[in-house]
């Protein structure tokens, strides 16, 4: 591959979606997809039509909504976003302290 040239994939292998998030971990997708280069995470902010009231918590299933040494996640504010090097969004979980946040995940 020349330097000018980039990686892609066809469109219909894009992947995404969106997940409700409460105060029991969910994954992002039940689905278990590949997904080649990770995947971004972002939380709903004050530009979506429903903004989060509240920070989202990415982890591993057992993920808590805190700083737990065993169990806490990575904060995600309201409108910020991470990408996370994993290959299979169902990997990833999400929980909050507030009912009803949404974030939004896009296989790269």
């Amino acid at each position: 591959m020349s330097e000018n040239t980039k990686e892609t994939s066809p469109a219909r292998e894009l992947k995404h979606g969106h997940t409700v998030v409460g105060t029991v971990a969910v994954p992002l997708t039940p689905l278990s997809l590949s997904c080649n280069r990770g995947v971004l995470v972002r939380a709903a902010g004050a530009g979506d039509p429903v903004s989060n009231t509240d920070l989202v918590w990415v982890g591993r299933k057992a993920v808590t909504a805190g700083s737990n040494v065993g169990t806490g996640g990575v904060p995600i504010l309201p409108g910020a976003s991470i990408v996370l090097p994993v290959d299979d969004p169902s990997l990833v979980y999400v929980v909050s302290l507030s009912e009803g946040q949404d974030v939004s995940w896009l296989g790269i």
